[in-house]
């Protein structure tokens, strides 16, 4: 089951959560879901241009690559007619493939785009179906990121909506628990709004 940590941070905030992770010394940042070999690295910088980035911590491994004719490929699981539906759409070339989400210990990263007038909100996560599947040590690496951001942030919208921060101006269509980190907590105090692309 596909697990995330939705938040707000500003670009501060994003720095501390790299920080965190230790990018670049322990974890390094990626174009998600098309790889190349060798692999082609993202700065912090790239990384945040990205809607979507592949966090690799290199003491669990390296991403599981996928073609046709794999395993990941064939049948008819959900993940295997959305593989095929991936290839099809992305079109790789012959030296790329894509992400065995599955098979994979890495990470789904997608930073909001940073702008002056508004907050949006980032995720950052596991796509694999059990995480425990990977491996122990990937579902702790997974639990220990995604609790770092509940800790360090304040719950600010979920379920109930605007009733989770009534004095903040949030408005956003999914019902996910978002968490404000410091700087985006701050900013949304001071008026800036909160929405979704």
């Amino acid at each position: 089951m596909v697990t995330a940590v939705h938040y707000f941070a500003t670009l501060e905030d994003q720095m501390m959560l790299l920080d965190y992770l230790g990018e670049p010394a322990k974890v390094t940042l990626h174009p998600w879901p098309v790889v190349k070999t060798p692999l082609t690295a993202l700065s912090r910088q790239d990384a945040l241009e990205q809607s979507r980035v592949l966090v690799i911590n290199h003491q669990l491994g390296l991403p599981i690559p996928i073609r046709p004719g794999d395993a990941a490929m064939q049948g008819g699981s959900v993940t295997s007619v959305f593989n095929r539906l991936n290839w099809e759409r992305l079109a790789p070339a012959a030296e790329e493939a894509l992400v065995d989400s599955d098979a994979s210990p890495t990470m789904l990263w997608s930073p909001a785009p940073q702008i002056a007038e508004v907050i949006l909100p980032s995720s950052i996560g596991s796509q694999a179906d059990s995480m425990a599947g990977i491996s122990k040590d990937y579902e702790r690496w997974v639990n220990r990121s995604m609790s770092w951001i509940r800790r360090k942030g304040t719950r600010v919208w979920g379920l109930e909506g605007r009733q989770a921060r009534p004095d903040l101006d949030i408005n956003l269509s999914f019902i996910s628990t978002v968490f404000a980190l410091p700087g985006a907590l701050q900013a949304l105090e001071l008026g800036t709004p909160g929405r979704e692309v």
